[in-house]
């Protein structure tokens, strides 16, 4: 069975599953790091004169504003059509635009270039969330829906790792540019090797059956009666502020310390960016499911953890660069916990085939969210100075806890509404 032609298919193989996972993660990692190739290359741009700040930011928020609204349709995509194929397209259409921004740096041109990736990426994160929840061997999901919430901060961390000790930024965009087309192979490749171990579901396969037996519930009514839409705004100024603090740090303590240099922002950041890596361990380990079992609940607790860190910060440039540090490591550290509470939250939708439609929609505020973060953030910072970035994320994370209480109830109802075996 050909599977980037099959799109209704699954593996039944846990070992078979876990072999392809270590790919999935792999790839999407590395795509999430091109992705964030102007976040990790901002500072050493604004250092050599490139850009301003506010300049580069607008690349970034530029690829999210178009990227952001296509992930609804790229969801649906993702789960009528074949995610596989789905996957390659990005790949292949994302080395294409970073090879073209290596050789050529002009402003215009590679706003053109990035917002003409964006569209062609929209249906990556879907595809990659429905693979994982819906064609890997069901022993191996949950694992699996876990273990992916470290791809993006692996793939953040090699980005700013990459930025330090690269001689010039643009180099960050061919080493993107192999590693992609590198990956488009080994996804063709993998495909074919695994095509013999996937199987189509049969009749009494239960996500096709429960979502025949839901098929009166629309969409919309689906993710109201379960709170998720409640959850929405939360996203966006949750992501708006891990995503500030991860990319947005080296610049701030750029400008901020006279002593630290563009090079050692990059190297500082990179343990903000591990700390939000130990929030997943620490939250897999410790917190979930021990102590807290509503996912919604965990993402109000999270929340409310991150608002002391938050406070901290704005005495940024006061306290010492070590203070500054700790503080971003905790913003990290809460606000990445919250993204895997939401992730488990939606594989609930699985039972309705409307996991990547989920899975698409958190992804579209959470890009709006680094909109906000990557050219609002900036833009602030060069008006009023990073003081004032701070107390507008205090205000956001406010508002953010806000949804999420007002979430917990049609959450936990709709939980408790369905069966034991998701």
């Amino acid at each position: 069975m050909d599977m980037l032609h099959e799109p209704d298919i699954y593996m039944a193989s846990p070992k078979r599953s876990r072999h392809f996972f270590i790919y999935i993660w792999i790839m999407y990692a590395m795509v999430y790091m091109t992705r964030n190739c102007f976040s990790s290359a901002m500072a050493q741009i604004v250092a050599q004169g490139v850009f301003t700040k506010s300049q580069t930011g607008l690349i970034t928020a530029t690829f999210y504003a178009v990227y952001a609204p296509l992930q609804i349709p790229g969801g649906i995509l993702a789960d009528k059509y074949n995610p596989e194929r789905l996957v390659q397209i990005g790949l292949l259409s994302a080395a294409t635009a970073n090879m073209i921004i290596f050789f050529n740096h002009n402003y215009y041109v590679i706003l053109v270039v990035w917002v003409l990736g964006a569209i062609v990426q929209a249906p990556l994160w879907p595809s990659v969330f429905k693979i994982i929840s819906s064609q890997m061997s069901k022993t191996e999901r949950p694992k699996m829906v876990f273990l992916i919430s470290f791809g993006t901060t692996f793939g953040l961390l090699v980005g700013y790792v990459i930025a330090a000790f690269i001689p010039s930024w643009e180099y960050n965009f061919a080493v993107s540019a192999v590693v992609l087309i590198i990956l488009a192979v080994l996804m063709y490749e993998l495909c074919i090797h695994y095509g013999e171990y996937v199987k189509k579901p049969d009749g009494g396969h239960q996500t096709k059956t429960l979502h025949e037996n839901n098929g009166n519930v629309s969409t919309l009514g689906l993710f109201a009666k379960s709170g998720f839409l409640l959850l929405l705004p939360s996203v966006f100024f949750r992501n708006a502020i891990e995503n500030g603090a991860k990319t947005l740090s080296p610049t701030m303590l750029m400008e901020c310390y006279e002593n630290v240099s563009s090079s050692i922002g990059n190297l500082l950041n990179i343990f903000i960016i591990v700390a939000g890596l130990a929030g997943l361990v620490v939250a897999k380990v410790l917190i979930y499911p021990r102590l807290i079992k509503n996912e919604v609940g965990g993402i109000c607790f999270m929340l409310i953890a991150c608002m002391p860190f938050l406070a901290a910060l704005k005495l940024v440039g006061i306290i010492p660069v070590g203070g500054a540090v700790i503080s971003l490591c905790g913003v990290t550290f809460t606000t990445t916990i919250t993204h895997m509470f939401m992730m488990y939250f939606f594989t609930y939708f699985s039972q309705y085939g409307k996991n990547a439609t989920a899975a698409g929609l958190v992804n579209s505020l959470a890009s709006i969210g680094v909109v906000a973060s990557s050219y609002g953030m900036t833009r602030v910072a060069e008006l009023f100075g990073w003081n004032a970035v701070t107390t507008l994320w205090i205000i956001m994370i406010a508002i953010a806890i806000a949804f999420s209480v007002a979430a917990i109830p049609l959450a936990t109802r709709f939980k408790n509404s369905l069966p034991k075996q998701v």
